[in-house]
């Protein structure tokens, strides 16, 4: 695992979790940008960009707010809108406007997932022994399939929704709740420091495997808040945390020095792959593979429990 290869090996933790209903797929941008939605930083130029054609900034103005953080910027923007009386519509711009299939491979795997995202391309839905990709077709057919459920107000995080795969919970908020979404310096700060938020996150990484997907480089700096404010154990020894990430086959110095640095500094276990032919859609390859090797299912209830209690002892 510590060489970069295009399809890397599916840790057997993440497999076996799959299977006793314990692994939860952790989503950020990297997996949208596939679809054309901007990233972070992306999504701060855009709303600045609106904002001066709006004649709400001028070009000086906008020139030397690019040069901030996208969170320093996305504040101000939001400042500005609230003075202005006008609104930002970060909906618009999260709406795709490129092909992939990630999400079709993501949301094959069918388990509980969390997102940093605020778009709603996240619908996984459980599936028992169908092949995944005729999965679809046999959903649309089936009137009586589960619906998905979103949750995005903190006081609505419950620890037990990660036993239910199907599940999507969006950390940040999500589109359809403007109000809701963490987009600002100050809701940012506020939101991780809910006692909600912190409990949710505490349990996630006690309880359950966790992969995330689509955090590069470029979003290091919201994945470690996460795990520094969920004060994730790294001296366990154990491996329950993982990130898939992209690398160019020249970059594998850096790659094993982030190994180090990952697993060190957060206990968390990097998995890179090369992007040398397939570029960032390069992670479409991969979780097509892993999602073929993935069984989720539902974590055995305590009826289930006592059930194989009782034949164990007969």
């Amino acid at each position: 695992m510590d060489e970069l290869e295009p399809i890397p090996e599916l840790p057997l933790e993440i497999k076996e979790a799959a299977l006793d209903g314990r692994l939860v797929l952790f989503v950020g941008a990297g997996a949208s940008m596939l679809l054309g939605m901007p990233s972070w930083s992306g999504l701060a130029l855009k709303v600045l960009e609106q904002l001066r054609e709006d004649k709400k900034i001028n070009y000086s103005e906008l020139e030397q707010l690019k040069k901030l953080k996208p969170k320093i910027q996305l504040s101000i923007a939001k400042q500005i809108a609230r003075s202005e009386g006008c609104s930002l519509n970060l909906k618009q711009y999260l709406k795709p406007t490129k092909n992939s299939q990630i999400y079709d491979f993501i949301n094959s795997i069918g388990a509980a997932c969390v997102t940093t995202n605020y778009d709603h391309e996240l619908s996984p839905v459980p599936v028992n022994e169908a092949k995944k990709d005729v999965f679809s077709e046999e959903i649309e057919a089936d009137a009586t399939k589960p619906p998905i459920k979103r949750v995005f107000d903190p006081k609505d995080f419950k620890v037990s929704d990660l036993d239910s795969p199907g599940t999507v919970t969006h950390l940040h908020g999500d589109m359809v709740n403007p109000d809701k979404m963490i987009v600002s310096t100050e809701s940012y700060l506020n939101h991780y420091d809910r006692e909600e938020v912190q409990h949710f996150l505490k349990s996630l990484f006690k309880t359950k495997i966790v992969l995330f997907i689509g955090y590069g480089l470029e979003e290091a700096e919201i994945l470690e808040h996460i795990l520094r404010r969920a004060e994730v154990d790294r001296k366990t020894g154990g491996r329950n945390i993982f990130s898939l990430q992209s690398f160019f086959k020249a970059e594998e110095p850096l790659y094993k020095r982030l190994l180090t640095y990952y697993k060190k500094s957060f206990g968390v276990h990097l998995v890179g792959f090369t992007r040398d032919d397939g570029g960032y859609s390069q992670l479409e390859s991969v979780m097509d593979d892993w999602a073929n090797q993935i069984e989720v299912r539902p974590p055995a209830s305590f009826d289930d429990l006592a059930k194989i209690d009782r034949v164990i002892n007969e």
